[in-house]
């Protein structure tokens, strides 16, 4: 007889799971001392940790470097340091400027004199004194004239002199003897490559400036791992101990020989302050399943309710409470981080669970 009830209670119960929601009124959650409490996002991800390694992405590096050999006369930064887009980073005397100058100045001279004679040509063209054969080698000459004029004032802007000073120099001024480095953008100083005082030849890489925002975390992953737990592009991942969080953006095919891993590439946007270049973290990636439509929170681990097998929890309805299911990522002590399809705003019960669990399943009365 009693084997009897128990196969008729247990069938009831799987006919009331089907339904997933639970009637309650507020008076009645009151009195079975029901309470509730907002969903957290969980802030980091959890699961297995992998060595890592913090890269600035390739474009997000500039080098700063001279165009002409020179002395290294003034060194302004070093390395560590956070600079300003158009800070002044060094200055170098080089020798080869004030040539380059003598040269823009005589290509200078040579278009005004082919422009003049341009002119000439094209007035007794029209007199009919010249032939047009010499009208257009006068225009051929006025046209080179200008092509190395133009030629010779693009070097010196790359050198680092400024349309101002150039102009300067075409009115007479006089010649600049060193060039000005500056920031080609706002970021912090990687690597200094140079000593004050030090000779330098011409396109000599003198400073690494790079952007720090965002950073690349390479992850050493043995390849068990990935098709075990399925790494795809656009998984989660977080660096245990610090707050930073980021996704996957590439699975590098490469195998290290050593410890037969790949790299998994992740950009790291939320707390990319946190971490600098070359530092060795861990990170740890999602599964799958919190990656694929379900998202991660942390709940008070009395909030969960085992039952058949599966975990769930009781989200707050206007009639009561509705079944959700959920899966636990980790628990650490009275929290535990959930996956589960919700959006966040909801209220799960963590007291009074029990009561909710015995009426869902028809236990009890009104």
């Amino acid at each position: 007889m009693k084997s009897i009830i128990f196969i008729a209670l247990t069938l009831f119960s799987q006919c009331v799971v089907a339904a997933e929601m639970i009637p309650m009124t507020v008076l009645q959650q009151k009195n079975l001392g029901v309470k509730v409490t907002k969903l957290q996002a969980a802030r980091q991800v959890t699961g297995q940790a992998y060595p890592a390694e913090v890269v600035v992405p390739v474009n997000q590096v500039r080098v700063v470097s001279s165009a002409y050999a020179g002395l290294v006369d003034q060194l302004l930064v070093t390395a560590g340091q956070t600079v300003k887009q158009g800070q002044v980073l060094a200055h170098i005397t080089s020798p080869e400027l004030i040539i380059m100058q003598r040269e823009y100045l005589q290509s200078s001279a040579q278009q005004r004199l082919a422009k003049q004679s341009l002119d000439r040509d094209a007035t007794l063209f029209k007199e009919g004194i010249v032939a047009e054969k010499r009208l257009q080698a006068s225009q051929n000459a006025h046209l080179e004239s200008a092509a190395q004029h133009n030629e010779r004032r693009q070097l010196l802007k790359l050198s680092g002199l400024s349309d101002s000073s150039i102009n300067q120099l075409d009115k007479g001024g006089r010649f600049q003897n060193g060039i000005t480095l500056t920031a080609p953008v706002a970021g912090v100083v990687l690597e200094q490559m140079v000593a004050q005082g030090q000779r330098i030849d011409a396109t000599s890489p003198l400073l690494k400036i790079a952007q720090m925002h965002p950073l690349w975390v390479e992850i050493h992953v043995p390849l068990a791992d990935i098709k075990r737990s399925n790494i795809q592009k656009g998984a989660l991942i977080s660096v245990k101990g610090l707050d930073a969080t980021g996704t996957v953006i590439a699975l590098l095919p490469s195998v290290k020989s050593q410890d037969q891993t790949a790299i998994v590439r992740a950009e790291v946007r939320q707390g990319a302050d946190n971490l600098f270049p070359s530092q060795m973290v861990d990170a740890m990636i999602a599964p799958a399943s919190t990656t694929l439509g379900n998202a991660s929170f942390t709940v008070p681990t009395v909030a969960l309710v085992n039952h058949q097998s599966r975990t769930v929890i009781f989200v707050q309805t206007s009639k009561g409470f509705e079944v959700r299911e959920a899966k636990v990522l980790s628990t650490q002590g009275v929290t535990s981080t959930i996956s589960s399809q919700l959006n966040g705003t909801e209220q799960v019960a963590f007291s009074g669970t029990a009561a909710i669990k015995a009426s869902w399943q028809g236990m009890g009365g009104e």
